[in-house]
């Protein structure tokens, strides 16, 4: 029988607005522990009691079989966990080596800590190779897109000394073919029995690598099952919601003339001749591997970054989108992969997050019209089901409820071509079925949405058509009633070489 590396019996903690009540979980050497439970659950603040980042309120808390208290025990938890958040945090500014090896960064010499950069890079180089990693050994962060970073950051738990792994949603932004490297160094992880506490929203990965599955509501423990005796219904039993009967509400909408089109964009050896063309009332999703250009693409169209060749028309006039500025005069908006650093105004309240890109439209005289503004906020608010707490900073909502807010913030501006970049990642299905709808809504009223996802089903659950990105250009685009999940992960792993034979 495993030794068991960590039990929390009795735990409670409380925090302004919200508390966690007797919480007993515990974590065996050698086993996936999946943690289910919808935004705001209290799922990551367990997280961080166990990491030792925050302290219990009360109960205890025993690590390979002894009981610390205070001080002790947070330092213990510190010194044998580590914890990878689902937005990634490491340093932009330094290569993939410096960041995975951190922590384990070899010396020429340890007195004068000069590092040793040729054994860093041979090590990177052995796990790179070891599990055909989509980044290269030299490759800086901050040019990395988030699938690629996530990995990165993945591969720091893999190479750690760690008891405790925790993986925070670390599947989110990754597609199918990337979500097997995961798997496998997972399995390795478990093989030097440490344990694993896996947060996830994906029902098909609690079957698939989980041994043990805990779901936690509003601070409390609703039940903890071994996974070889559960089935999905099971656990959408203890999740105790009926948002799963329909997972991807998709409203027919007749498809009107087209609104935006790309034409032969270049940029950078990295976008090759990418054509694609949006139509009113349309979903046009886009998937690919990390690395294949997704969020590149996204800014390309969104004038963050510019394109060196190609060319760009809307309701069949060209324009030139030079810049952000110009998109949004023309009705484009972008809601990017990293909502954290690229959407969200950090020391604002939703209000103001929400209210922020519409100012002009209340614009009168001097002034705003405060009183029709704050109608109009509340307005999306209340459609996009996000809770309200008076005066609360837009840091203490849910990730599911900063992505609405961020949505409510674009459809307020009355934008007509929305580029919507992993809009669902890390978000639980309650909060999915609510972007959902409001897509839906979006089409409804005649905009035209593009939607890039690393989650196929989700592609093919929501989407008119899809286009796949791989050897740095388009391979498929084709209608979703006219092909199958299959084809779009073989063409999504297409090689270079394969895809100049087409």
């Amino acid at each position: 029988m495993s030794r068991t590396i960590l039990r929390l019996k009795n735990v409670s903690k409380r925090i302004e607005g919200f508390s966690l009540q007797n919480i007993d979980i515990s974590l065996k050497a050698g086993e996936v522990h999946v943690l289910m439970g919808e935004n705001g659950s209290g799922k990551s603040l367990i997280m961080q009691i166990v990491s030792g980042f925050i302290s219990a309120d009360g109960g205890s808390i025993a690590y390979m079989g002894e009981t610390f208290k205070g001080k002790k025990l947070q330092e213990t938890l510190a010194d044998n966990s580590i914890y990878i958040r689902q937005d990634a945090t490491m340093l932009n500014m330094v290569s993939i080596s410096e960041n995975i090896f951190f922590t384990k960064l070899p010396y020429k010499s340890k007195f004068l800590r000069s590092i040793d950069y040729n054994k860093l890079n041979a090590m990177t180089r052995e796990l790179i190779e070891e599990f055909n990693l989509p980044f290269g050994v030299f490759d800086q962060v901050n040019r990395l897109g988030l699938a690629q970073r996530q990995i990165a950051e993945i591969c720091r738990a893999y190479i750690s000394d760690a008891s405790i792994v925790i993986l925070d949603e670390p599947s989110a932004a990754l597609t199918e073919h990337e979500k097997v490297i995961l798997y496998k160094m997972i399995e390795r992880i478990k093989a030097r029995n440490a344990g694993i506490f896996y947060i996830t929203h994906r029902l098909d990965e609690v079957l698939e690598i989980g041994d043990t599955i805990t779901v936690i509501k509003d601070g409390k423990l609703i039940g903890t099952k071994r996974t070889k005796e559960c089935t999905n219904r099971d656990i959408i039993a203890m999740l105790s919601s009926n948002y799963f009967t329909n997972r991807y509400p998709k409203l027919d909408v007749e498809l009107g003339k087209q609104i935006y089109a790309i034409s032969g964009l270049y940029h950078s050896n990295k976008l090759l001749d990418v054509s694609l063309e949006l139509h009113k009332g349309e979903i046009l999703g886009i998937t690919g591997l990390a690395g294949s250009g997704r969020t590149l693409l996204a800014n390309c169209m969104f004038g963050s970054t510019y394109y060196q060749r190609g060319s760009v028309s809307i309701n069949g006039k060209p324009v030139s989108i030079k810049n952000a500025y110009t998109a949004i005069a023309n009705g484009i908006a972008l809601i990017p992969e990293d909502r954290l650093s690229e959407s969200i105004f950090r020391y604002l309240d939703l209000f103001e997050n929400i209210a922020f890109s519409s100012l002009k439209r209340f614009k009168q005289f001097l002034s705003i019209n405060s009183n029709f503004l704050e109608q109009s906020v509340f307005d999306y608010i209340a459609r996009l089901n996000i809770p309200t707490h008076t005066n609360a900073n837009i840091l203490e909502y849910s990730g599911g409820n900063q992505q609405k807010a961020i949505i409510a913030k674009w459809v307020m501006s009355r934008a007509k071509i929305f580029i919507l970049d992993e809009p669902t990642r890390g978000v639980d299905n309650a909060a999915k079925i609510d972007i959902y709808n409001s897509i839906g809504d979006l089409v409804k009223k005649g905009a035209g949405v593009i939607l890039i996802s690393s989650d196929i089903e989700e592609i093919i659950g929501i989407c008119d058509r899809v286009a796949v990105l791989a050897c740095n250009t388009i391979v498929l685009n084709s209608p979703i009633k006219e092909t199958t999940k299959e084809e779009i992960v073989e063409y999504s792993t297409k090689t270079m070489g394969e895809s100049n034979a087409n």
